[in-house]
């Protein structure tokens, strides 16, 4: 059986994946960059393992506004590569964090599936359906 059916829906699958992503990014970073301080103190704290040990509420703000913003680039497919960019930054040092914690990289592997389909998306690019028509 040919799966030529669902070849025609390629651009609306590219769309709910772009939407899903993007608001899934929104939904997690959003909170944190309007929470204040003590919520981006404690969203940068994964620099630790970076090896980045002061400045966790400037580094969580970084992280916080890279997360949402990407989110909406995302969604609209606006600047798409730019806005993968971000969260592709913040979802490999979320994995990095977990991976040196106590969890392992067994339980990074939800992280680790992230950073794969953002940098997939980053070559794919934003589909048809996008502001900026790319």
């Amino acid at each position: 059986m040919k799966m030529a059916f669902f070849a025609k829906y390629r651009e609306g699958g590219l769309l709910l994946l772009r939407l899903s992503l993007g608001l899934l990014f929104l939904y997690l970073t959003a909170p944190a960059l309007l929470g204040g301080a003590a919520r981006w103190a404690h969203f940068g704290g994964d620099m630790r393992a970076l090896g980045v040990h002061s400045h966790f509420a400037w580094w969580g703000f970084l992280g916080a506004l890279a997360g949402s913003l990407g989110g909406l680039l995302m969604i609209f497919g606006l600047f798409f590569r730019i806005g993968i960019l971000m969260t592709l930054d913040l979802a490999a040092v979320h994995t990095i964090a977990i991976a040196e914690g106590r969890l392992g990289w067994h339980g990074a592997f939800p992280a680790l599936e992230m950073s794969l389909i953002l940098l997939s998306l980053l070559f794919i690019g934003p589909g048809k359906f996008s502001v900026d028509k790319t």
